[in-house]
């Protein structure tokens, strides 16, 4: 009866809700018009492929406020959303044309009686949009859900202008200089001479502007297929201000807490530290400065003049270098100078050099971004260092964690599956929330080739083949099976596993081993002379990939008795006890106690031994003997032994777990503590020198402290049961 109840009294509260609804909603058209159709748009001169950037309105009246407005939005590449001046959102999220997010916006809060105008800013950067970035071709679509609305529907009743005061320009060439490879968002001019600076809050009409016209797709484009995206909204919260920390102004220290103003024919530089590394959306206002010239550049830490960073809080006669944006003041007061794309630096130069008039830079602020965790997980020990480095692989995360999982958020902003797997075991540990390693898991399985593998990284417009990630994605399905109550997702996932699996089996060869496998074979950033890692023998036989493949057999077994097919399961488990015996067979070196890189066994590494010990190519008897061989307690890598990146550190520590020396976890974390003594706030992509300092493949302590230090484990699927199991 109590059901009965509560189900009618939701009943009646929903018929309330509509009547109000019904009361309060704008009339959308004359009475008995159809609800118009919403269609992509663009300009009608646009290029469909870019680089352009168009502005899109639509005036509209309305007696009342409706208690809900909700529309649907997207755009091709990227938008940022406003409601009479306020900017409410921006996307969508990425994905592929198969699967193209669009987010919905309840735009109810930001309405008025009267006059109003929805606006947006979208961008096509073309071939210099970041490699993540893929396209169809320039648009923008607007649906509202209540036909009520549907005079919202984007179609010729919008108005667009290309806005010529935007371009884009690739900062490659410079970073080339210096052997980095970058993928990330191009550079961006901003000429106040040309900039539209009245798009959004000109009623009158202004100047350029046309209706929008439907997009037509070419027959070899395709189009969209939209989904709903199921993120959250990626956080705009205001940031803690800048300092200036070097000037060549007498009085800039004072920058940006108050205005300072440069003189004409001037030039010079005024430097900014955040305190740390963080990704943001940089706004700098200023005043006059006709033709003035404003370079901003962004950096993870400072320069020397051989170009190495040593001590990333280390100022001195350093000079920042990468990213820059290039701001061109009309001679106007307080204009807004803010790239389309958020920005990643721990300093931030602002170099000027002025013309006839001076200039005045008023203000500096800065609105951080990324993906809205919410922290559930608390780490704190009698150890302070334990406690910081825990810290920051926590922040390392947020800078890299958007619409995508990324594994440097300033270099390449691509969702790799090696960097994603360990961010998304943070993510489970520190947050609970499954969300983002959902999107991971699926976008990866979308990118699905038809050789039966996947892509390295997803979206991308640019194919990369590391046919290891693949099985490396087999094991984040696992883990996320682990962490997440979802059998859903874990049978999606399975014909892929499958696939996967039976693309490697291709490669067996009579003795158990793999061959060479087309593609990069990439397992770890290892220096080994001029040979390149993993190691193969002069046959192509390699002993570590094998040992990944392995490990991926165990885990489809797991996965295909509690979800799939039960013979299936039986099959892996049986290949993965065949391909065992023939690593040990192959692979032991009985007088070094460790297993080689290749049957040659004349390289040996922490890697091929790490994953030999997880995945019980060595016997438990022996597995703590070949761990304080291969890997001893406080060494970095023992003479003759390749060792092991920060990244790869995630498998020796899981290893050292399945040994029964977790115990002895805290010992590894001194690479960790050596880069506290250089001041780090996020994590590198390696050891000096490191191209990327906001690397969160690095940031495994993070989740290692909580899992192994604090040993609060999942002991079933779903966290269905717990382990507590502390190694203090």
């Amino acid at each position: 009866m109590g059901r009965h109840l509560i189900v009618r009294a939701f009943q009646l509260r929903s018929l309330l809700l509509v009547a109000v609804l019904l009361c309060q909603a704008p009339v959308a058209a004359e009475a008995g018009e159809a609800p118009r159709q919403a269609v992509w748009i663009t300009h009608p001169t646009a290029s469909a492929h870019g680089p352009v950037v168009l502005e899109f309105r639509r005036d509209f009246e309305i007696a009342y406020v409706p208690v809900r407005a909700a529309i649907r939005i997207s755009a091709d590449n990227r938008y940022i959303f406003y409601v009479n001046g306020s900017r409410v959102g921006a996307g969508p999220s990425q994905g592929d044309p198969a699967h193209w997010r669009y987010a919905v916006y309840d735009i109810a809060p930001y309405l008025r009686s009267g006059h109003n105008r929805v606006g947006a800013i979208v961008w096509n950067h073309g071939d210099l949009a970041p490699t993540a970035q893929m396209s169809v071709q320039t648009g923008f679509l607007v649906q509202a859900e209540d036909d009520a609305l549907s005079f919202l529907n984007s179609g010729p009743d919008w108005r667009v202008l290309i806005d010529t005061g935007y371009s884009a320009a690739s900062p490659l060439p410079g970073m080339r200089a210096h052997n980095w490879w970058y993928a990330a968002a191009p550079s961006e001019t901003i000429d106040g001479a040309k900039r539209n600076w009245s798009w959004d809050d000109d009623y009158e009409g202004g100047q350029g502007w046309s209706n929008a016209v439907a997009v037509t797709p070419a027959a070899t484009e395709g189009t969209w297929t939209l989904v709903a995206d199921r993120l959250p909204a990626m956080r705009f919260d205001p940031a803690n201000a800048d300092r200036t920390v070097r000037s060549d102004v007498p009085d800039g220290s004072g920058f940006p807490a108050r205005p300072i103003t440069l003189p004409a024919h001037w030039k010079g530089h005024i430097l900014l530290d955040h305190g740390a590394v963080f990704a943001a959306y940089p706004k700098l206002t200023v005043s006059g400065g006709a033709g003035a010239h404003v370079r901003v550049t962004y950096a993870e830490a400072m320069y020397d003049q051989a170009y190495n960073k040593g001590d990333r809080s280390a100022v001195g006669d350093r000079q920042a270098v990468g990213l820059e944006d290039v701001f061109l003041p009309d001679g106007k007061n307080s204009r807004v100078f803010e790239p389309l794309s958020w920005r990643v630096w721990l300093f931030l130069d602002i170099c000027v050099e002025t013309a006839d008039e001076p200039l005045t830079l008023e203000n500096f602020q800065a609105a951080e971004t990324g993906y809205p965790f919410t922290l559930k997980a608390h780490f704190e020990s009698s150890d302070p260092e334990l406690d910081t480095i825990w810290n920051i692989g926590w922040h390392t995360l947020q800078i890299d964690a958007h619409d995508t999982y990324m594994d440097s958020a300033y270099w390449e902003r691509l969702q790799y599956i090696g960097d994603a797997r360990i961010e998304a075991l943070i993510t489970y540990a520190a947050t609970a929330d499954p969300r983002l390693p959902l999107q991971a898991l699926d976008a990866i399985r979308f990118s699905k080739t038809t050789d039966g593998i996947t892509e390295s990284r997803y979206p991308t417009r640019d194919s990369q083949s590391i046919p290891t990630f693949s099985l490396l994605w087999i094991g984040m399905l696992h883990d996320y099976r682990q962490y997440v109550y979802d059998r859903k997702a874990v049978r999606d996932g399975l014909p892929l596993v499958r696939s996967v699996l039976d693309w490697f089996a291709r490669y067996q060869l009579p003795n158990g081993l793999l061959g060479k496998v087309p593609g990069w074979p990439f397992v770890d950033w290892i220096t080994h002379g001029d040979r390149s890692y993993p190691s193969f023998a002069p046959d192509g036989l390699s002993c570590v990939v094998t040992l990944l493949f392995l490990g991926a057999l165990d885990q489809s077994a797991d996965m295909e008795l509690a979800s799939g097919d039960k013979q299936r399961a039986k099959a892996d488990r049986g290949r993965a006890m065949s391909v065992r015996h023939a690593i040990r067979a192959a692979c032991w070196e009985g007088p070094r106690r460790m297993v080689a890189d290749t049957p040659e066994k004349k390289t040996f590494s922490q890697d091929a031994n790490a994953l030999a010990v997880l995945y019980d190519v060595v016997p438990k008897a022996q597995q703590k003997a070949v761990m304080r061989v291969a890997a001893p307690p406080g060494v970095a890598a023992p003479a003759g032994v390749l060792p092991a990146s920060y990244y790869f550190r995630f498998y020796l520590a899981r290893a050292y777990v399945h040994a029964g020396l977790a115990d002895e976890y805290l010992q590894l974390l001194q690479p960790w503590r050596d880069l506290l003594r250089m001041h780090f706030t996020s994590w590198p992509e390696s050891g000096e020198p490191a191209r990327s300092d906001t690397h969160a493949w690095s940031g495994h302590p993070t989740y290692d402290l909580l899992d192994i230090v604090a040993g609060i484990q999942p002991a079933g699927p779903g966290f269905a049961r717990v382990r507590i199991e502390p190694h203090l």
